[in-house]
């Protein structure tokens, strides 16, 4: 088997995960939106408020977040800036995403390290969310930080490898290029 082809198989699988794990992203803006929902109506119409309800907005918007960035760089690569490395010939700006993929690649591991710290620090310390008697541990949250600058990593490490291996047509969720201008 080609390794062209085992990169491709690779990709798959990248992807799948990154979609996966984006799926949760997805989960907890759907719970936001549902409890921001009844939070309003309960406090409008039954003057009842959902214990610790803004801190759970609070903390849900971190899995919205980082567990959608990797997914992110993997299916449409928008964290590159297209138009620096568009102004260039193919060379060089193939040289631009695979420099700006390797420093996003040190960044992102440098920071799911702090995000394993931080969380490593919530659970020995107890950390909640509030002093209320309806808090919640936050470690959790941390966790989803932590894993979430991770899987961006393994994101922008992989885009490193298919830039060489898989043609921008057929890797999972490429664009298709761009129609090129007549007159250009």
């Amino acid at each position: 088997m080609k390794i062209h082809a085992r990169a491709e198989k690779v990709d798959k699988i990248i992807f799948k995960i990154m979609y996966a794990v984006s799926v949760l992203a997805g989960i907890s803006l759907m719970v936001v939106a549902v409890l921001c929902t009844v939070d309003a109506l309960a406090s409008k119409f039954l003057s009842f408020s959902i214990p610790s309800g803004t801190d759970w907005v609070t903390f849900l918007n971190i899995p919205i977040v980082f567990l959608a960035m990797g997914y992110i760089q993997v299916e449409r690569g928008n964290t590159a800036v297209d138009i620096l490395s568009s102004k260039y010939p193919p060379k060089i700006g193939k040289m631009i995403r695979v420099g700006s993929c390797i420093v996003a690649t040190l960044i992102c591991v440098f920071l799911g390290y702090c995000g394993f710290e931080v969380m490593m620090d919530k659970i020995v310390k107890h950390t909640l969310s509030s002093a209320q008697m309806s808090a919640f541990p936050v470690w959790p949250f941390a966790l989803m930080v932590a894993v979430g600058y991770s899987l961006a990593a393994v994101s922008f490490f992989w885009c490193i490898i298919r830039e060489f291996l898989i043609p921008p047509e057929r890797r999972m969720g490429a664009m298709p290029p761009a129609p090129e201008k007549e007159g250009e």
